[in-house]
């Protein structure tokens, strides 16, 4: 018998020996996609899509060079290009894969081929399920294994009305979140501040940007706000009127980009009100409204035009061409003992007492308001709401909706090609209906989450705009409407007159008097207009009555306010205010706010009667402090003496009721100023 040949001797084939190299090559890829699966979701679900069928057709690829398949000229293409990628996938194999190989060697004793390759296939899914289910831990992980320590995010710096900064401020900690990189740290980081009146800011686009208050030749200049690089607009029209501003200041370039939301200007009631209702259709237009808000004895109430950009583009279509009932329109709008300097803090104080007053109000405001009212959501100036009646709301058909056009403001020496990628992703990114959970619609006025909404889904096509543009015809409404309501409301010279003696260091909530005082000062400044109204501070106590320095300017006073230290004791009211009036002599509008503790004498009242009557047109507002009333015996004494000229007011803050301190009262004292200006 003859010795067989070496060659004649085969080894049994193994048929599923492709199967094993699919899986080792295949198991990495699958892997690692999971471990991009979360920066690639944020991105998009379309660029995960994109890596899970790259990851498909190199697993076919695969399959078609281990197998030798044969699809004609396409097949052979195929297999070449496999074959040349064998050395690639060769060293990944030997580089990375070796540790899989040696657990699936481990795996192959106890299991056939088949099920060696279900195993591989399943880690590189499991991988998938467990860095979706692992976000935080496993990019930290990657994050602190693969790199340096965070570094310091580029700063975004927005500017917007009071009725966006909750929201747009809550959107940009969500971006920061989904932009960060693997480690999770974030690449940009907004911060969002409340814009000022827009005809401040026109006026200071008009002075590079500076304070038209404090402005002083060459001597000093102050900024009203840092520069913004994104002003989140409300409406196109008043995007229209501050880039005409812009156009003449030539350091900063107005680049305007599409809306990124919409929002209706709605009448909201008060539960109250909406009982008093009850089955009857509410009108929806202003006329009607308004004799039925007069029938029931409610006031309609909006933000003060001059403060509040929604106040001011909703005036747009409250007012008419008729300007003679602007005085007794401005009067009806703005109802006494509300804070109305923008739609958020009126919503803040109506919802504190739901719970506490049957009060019936009608209000215009913006619609998200009125949802994050009833979500219980904080709105800025007041946090999360407590559980409560809801506010209902309805349209007016003269009402124009909100657009929100994404302004990016270029300023020289400070925009680069970083700080304007991050701009256009953020805009990219806030307008694929990011702020729907804040009560906002999308652009195109369609509110998409699963909620009922009065107004319904989509807004009517003539709502899905802000109305009508300053492009559109002849000269500027927003600029036409700012100054004819400035000419319903007469300038104002005020007079600051607080207290400096030993008793306002005394303890109180929240600080002490003097900090109180110096505090509802400065609210009482950011509350006037910049260019027609004048203010002065004198400061007082015993000896010295009204105090001898005298500053005039809002800025120089407002840096005055923040260096008023306690000397002396307590100076007679009385005789502070006939050694004050004479400064506001031939003054038009003269208003004295004085700003004290209380003190404990009147002083010689006859004295202070005969001096306040020679101040023509002359009003008097005593703001206590301290923990005084009103009606403390030598208070009540200066009161009756006075008669109708001064008003006593107390602006301390109620612990009760935290957010409700001095800055909203001082608001109520204001609007009723204006509603009794001559």
């Amino acid at each position: 018998m003859s010795r067989p040949s070496s060659h004649d001797k085969t080894a049994p084939e193994d048929p599923w020996g492709w199967l094993k190299d699919v899986a080792a090559i295949v198991t990495p890829l699958w892997a690692f996609l999971g471990a991009v699966a979360t920066p690639l979701l944020e991105i998009g679900l379309g660029a995960f899509i994109a890596a899970v069928v790259a990851i498909v057709i190199l697993t076919v690829l695969v399959v078609v060079v281990q197998r030798g398949v044969r699809l004609g000229r396409i097949g052979r293409a195929v297999v070449w290009l496999g074959t040349t990628l064998r050395a690639f996938f060769r060293g990944v194999w030997s580089l990375i894969v070796s540790p899989v190989k040696w657990i699936a060697k481990g795996v192959r004793k106890r299991a056939d081929p088949l099920t060696a390759g279900a195993a591989g296939f399943a880690a590189g899914v499991l991988a998938v399920v467990l860095v979706l289910a692992g976000t935080s831990a496993v990019r930290l992980g990657l994050g602190w294994v693969t790199s340096s320590p965070c570094g310091q995010p580029l700063e975004l710096r927005a500017l917007t009305s009071a009725e966006n900064v909750v929201g747009l401020r809550e959107a940009g900690r969500r971006y920061a979140r989904e932009s960060a990189d693997l480690r999770g740290c974030p690449r940009v980081r907004l911060s969002v501040t409340p814009q000022p009146p827009l005809a401040t800011m026109a006026r200071a686009a008009n002075r590079d940007w500076n304070d038209p208050v404090s402005w002083n030749g060459k001597d000093y200049r102050a900024l009203i706000a840092l520069h913004p690089d994104i002003w989140l607009a409300s409406s196109a029209a008043t995007a229209d009127y501050l880039e005409r501003a812009f156009a003449n200041l030539g350091q900063v370039r107005f680049d305007r980009m599409s809306p990124v939301a919409t929002s209706a200007l709605v009448v909201a009631f008060t539960p109250t009100l909406e009982r008093r209702r009850g089955t009857q259709s509410l009108p929806t237009s202003l006329p009607g409204l308004r004799k039925w808000l007069k029938s029931v004895k409610a006031p309609l109430a909006r933000p003060r035009a001059d403060l509040s950009e929604i106040g001011l583009i909703a005036s747009s279509g409250l007012y008419g061409s008729d300007t003679s009932q602007d005085i007794a329109d401005e009067i009806a709008y703005t109802p006494p003992d509300l804070p109305l300097s923008d739609a958020a803090g009126l919503l803040c104080d109506v919802r504190d007492r739901f719970d506490t007053e049957k009060e019936s109000l009608a209000m215009i405001v913006p619609e998200h308001l009125v949802y994050a009212v009833n979500k219980r959501q904080v709105l800025g100036a007041c946090g999360p709401g407590h559980q409560g009646p809801n506010l209902s709301w309805s349209p007016l058909t003269e009402l124009p909706a909100l657009s929100y056009p994404f302004v990016r403001l270029k300023w020289a020496n400070q925009w680069n090609e970083r700080r304007e990628q991050a701009a256009i992703d953020f805009h990219d990114w806030l307008a694929q209906d990011k702020l729907s959970e804040y009560g906002y619609r999308d652009p195109a006025g369609v509110f998409h989450r699963n909620e009922p909404m009065p107004l319904g889904k989509a807004l009517p096509s003539r709502k899905a705009d802000s109305g009508a543009s300053a492009k559109d015809g002849p000269g500027d409404p927003i600029a036409g409407l700012i100054d004819r309501l400035g000419k319903a409301h007469p300038e104002t010279s005020l007079l600051l007159l607080v207290d400096e003696s030993g008793s306002m260091d005394n303890p109180i909530t929240g600080g002490t008097a003097l900090q109180t005082a110096s505090s509802g000062a400065k609210t009482l400044l950011r509350r006037l207009r910049d260019s027609p109204d004048t203010v002065k501070l004198a400061t007082f106590s015993s000896p010295g009555g009204a105090g001898q320095t005298v500053v005039t300017g809002m800025d120089q006073v407002n840096r005055r306010l923040g260096t008023l230290a306690v000397h002396g004791s307590d100076a007679p009211l009385g005789d502070v205010l006939a050694l004050a009036a004479p400064q506001l002599e031939d003054a038009p509008n003269p208003v004295i706010v004085m700003l004290t503790d209380g003190g404990s004498q009147s002083g010689d009242l006859g004295k202070t009667v005969a001096a306040l009557a020679k101040v023509q047109g002359l009003r008097i507002r005593l703001l206590l402090t301290g923990e005084q009333e009103c009606g403390a015996p030598h208070i009540k004494r200066l009161l009756a003496a006075v008669g109708e000229l001064i008003r006593c007011a107390r602006i301390g803050s109620d612990p009760a009721t935290p957010y409700q301190d001095q800055v909203s009262e001082v608001d109520k004292e204001l609007t009723k100023l204006w509603r009794e200006s001559p």
